[in-house]
């Protein structure tokens, strides 16, 4: 099943359940407070000056995702987004097509992380790995999965997705010509933007068929499920260059899973290749909706843990909904689990509406105060 279909499915069940119950050195040091990161297409973005002209779809690994605002947009609306993330103590933004041609390239880009810095808020590019463009999302770039293919067609990969339905273009996670392109890609974006870590992913739930693929997952000696075993395979090496070149980064590893869909949890073997500062991203929307949570996820082991909740976009259908019950009812459980970072979309302006202003302001109040009662919320 594509991520964007397991998405259609769950995104906004989550959200009525829950509804109804009561830089390199300027990179922010490690903290046990939970910090709020909010998660962006920048083609779905409203804080700009022409917020109806969005996508309102899930991006995916194999079609393209373009832009369809003016070049200005991006920095219009993603410095509104970093003034907001400023004035309200949001610790983050991810950015999905953080570099494109088409709104400025490195310039546009380099800017915006300088504002951001300058504000105090990190800026996280999105970078897809095996698939979604590479660090340089779309445009003619080095860095550019469809520029380095037309380069190397002879690395040319097709993988299946938990549907078993072939994706291509891909890249092999297992072959060394790869690797090293994501180093060099990773030094680049670290030596030109002043950006706060990477968010990593490998491309929806895809896993690599080739026989290399399938030798290198079973040389590291555990078990797991087949995507995270490549992507274990993909960035056991790049994480530890990332970590060593930027410290206090943070870098995160996509599951796109909750605990309740690792294979054999609260076993995680999956972690043990990696340095103890890489962070993992969890999906919570079907997660925080089972009756056992949090309880039945106690026990995982220690390590960095970035939770994600699929609320507060025009692609999960939910730009009107006040989400503070839920939140006040997750978020509890999640200090309790000690995820370390939480959020949601960003997408959705807060200028001149309340109902996502409350939704995004409430996310930090019970980040700060797990204790927090719903009608003490202002």
């Amino acid at each position: 099943m594509k991520r964007r279909d397991f998405l259609k499915i769950a995104g906004t069940g989550a959200a009525s359940l829950l509804a109804g119950q009561t830089f390199v050195s300027e990179a922010k040091p490690v903290t046990t407070k939970m910090k709020i990161i909010l998660w962006c297409w920048d083609s779905r973005m409203t804080w700009d000056d022409e917020p109806k002209v969005i996508r309102k779809d899930m991006a995916a690994a194999d079609r393209p995702f373009p832009y369809v605002k003016k070049s200005e947009a991006y920095t219009i609306g993603f410095r509104r987004l970093i003034d907001y993330c400023s004035t309200n103590g949001i610790y983050g933004v991810i950015i999905w097509g953080f570099l494109r041609d088409c709104h400025g390239g490195v310039g546009a880009a380099q800017d915006l992380c300088k504002y951001a810095v300058d504000k105090g808020v990190s800026i996280l590019p999105g970078v897809g790995l095996c698939s979604y463009g590479g660090y340089y999302f779309e445009g003619n770039h080095q860095f550019n999965l469809n520029t380095y293919l037309r380069k190397y067609p002879e690395r040319i990969s097709s993988a299946n997705d938990t549907g078993k339905k072939p994706v291509t273009p891909v890249l092999d996670p297992s072959l060394k010509a790869n690797q090293g392109w994501w180093r060099d890609g990773l030094e680049w974006m670290l030596e030109n933007f002043k950006v706060g870590g990477v968010d990593f992913e490998m491309g929806d739930f895809i896993v690599n068929p080739s026989p290399e693929a399938t030798k290198a997952r079973a040389a590291l000696g555990f078990e797991a499920d087949n995507n995270i075993l490549d992507m274990v395979v993909a960035t056991k090496d790049l994480m530890e260059r990332a970590v060593k070149l930027q410290p206090g980064g943070l870098f995160i590893n996509s599951t796109y899973r909750g605990y309740h869909q690792i294979t054999g949890f609260p076993r995680m073997d999956y972690l043990k290749p990696f340095p103890k500062q890489v962070a993992w991203e969890y999906t919570l929307m079907n997660m925080v909706k089972r009756p056992g949570f949090p309880q039945e996820f106690m026990g995982a082991p220690d390590h960095r843990k970035y939770g994600y909740l699929h609320w507060v976009s025009a692609a999960t259908n939910d730009t009107s909904k006040d989400y503070v019950a839920g939140i006040a009812s997750v978020f509890p459980g999640l200090h309790k689990l000690d995820f370390e970072f939480v959020g949601t979309y960003g997408e959705l302006t807060a200028r001149n509406n309340p109902v996502i202003d409350r939704n995004y302001r409430a996310q930090v109040a019970w980040a700060k105060n797990a204790e927090l009662q719903l009608r003490d919320f202002s």
